[in-house]
């Protein structure tokens, strides 16, 4: 699998309802630096893997929506939005952030991301993006 497809096949997956399958991406020496609108966080490969069982604990769903992926030699960039399901309302699918990845891929692995995320504001977003959709 070349990087893109890699990054593209990563957020496609179910990574964070089953850690088997995130440490299958996950390279062991991965850093992942994210500037949030919460503030910055580094996590190492085990942050991440404890950070995928806090989103599976969260959410019933997670699906992301890429918009933008381009990529060059080992880097991904790649920018999507985040949509969930959470357990209390099963029936309704919300926008949660909004990022924007860039990746290194190292031995066929996620090896270093410096991220950027902002949380979903009806006022910032167009097409109705924010606007929630029932779930059948």
């Amino acid at each position: 699998m070349n990087p893109k497809e890699l990054v593209k096949s990563f957020y496609e997956s179910d990574f964070y309802k089953n850690e088997d399958v995130l440490k299958s991406f996950i390279h062991p020496e991965c850093e992942l630096y994210w500037s949030s609108s919460a503030g910055f966080v580094k996590f190492n490969f085990n942050d991440i893997i404890e950070h995928g069982k806090r989103i599976a604990a969260s959410f019933k769903e997670l699906r992301p929506e890429i918009s933008h992926i381009i990529a060059e030699n080992n880097f991904v960039t790649v920018r999507y939005t985040y949509y969930v399901v959470s357990f209390d309302h099963p029936e309704e699918e919300i926008c949660l952030a909004h990022f924007i990845s860039i990746w290194e891929v190292k031995e066929g692995k996620l090896f270093r991301c410096h991220e950027m995320s902002q949380m979903a504001d009806e006022k910032a977003v167009d097409n109705n993006a924010y606007l929630s959709v029932k779930v059948s």
